[in-house]
């Protein structure tokens, strides 16, 4: 009975062992394809052109701000104390709009960002889910999410190359 017992053990440890090699995971960094991948470069330079054309205007601001204290500490002897008040409370204001306006150029930027993120993840989602099928691969996981793996589980070059190529074929990078 105990060697019935322990060859059923061995048996089931096997045939456990044999479905398990059957699965086959790998890993991508998605936030690496998004932040390298040709069309995520692309992306890159459009949220910089909206970047420094809001640092442009926020210089010219700055300007109106360091122009309006120089006045104010300059002719502070010149004025009353009513009139000086008076333009530091416009300089308040001037100083409140400006941070609103930083605020909202950051998130107009942030908003960019995750608009082009999403273009990507749905030119992206098809790419991997063709090649887990060519593949016969049964999981990805995102890297970040990966402590340690075999260098080669990870599909991310593999993915990147034909992210790349369909866009080019598909002229993504042309859009306006």
């Amino acid at each position: 009975i105990l060697m019935r017992i322990s060859l059923i053990f061995f048996i089931l440890l096997f045939y456990n062992n044999i479905s398990f090699a059957e699965n086959k995971i790998v890993y991508l960094d998605v936030q690496f394809v998004i932040d390298n991948s040709e069309l995520g470069k692309f992306y890159k330079k459009k949220i910089k052109k909206i970047k420094d054309k809001n640092k442009t205007e926020l210089k010219k601001d700055e300007t109106i701000i360091k122009k309006k204290e120089n006045e104010i500490k300059n002719q502070k002897n010149i004025l009353s104390k009513e009139e000086i008040n008076n333009r530091v409370k416009d300089l308040n204001e001037l100083l409140k709009k400006y941070q609103i306006k930083i605020s909202n150029n950051n998130k107009i930027i942030l908003e960019e960002k995750k608009k082009y993120s999403s273009k990507i993840l749905k030119t992206l989602n098809p790419i991997v889910a063709s090649y887990v099928n060519k593949n016969n691969i049964t999981l990805v996981i995102d890297k970040k999410n990966v402590l340690i793996g075999v260098k080669s589980l990870d599909i991310t070059d593999k993915i990147m190359q034909i992210l790349n190529a369909q866009t080019k074929e598909q002229n993504l990078l042309n859009e306006n």
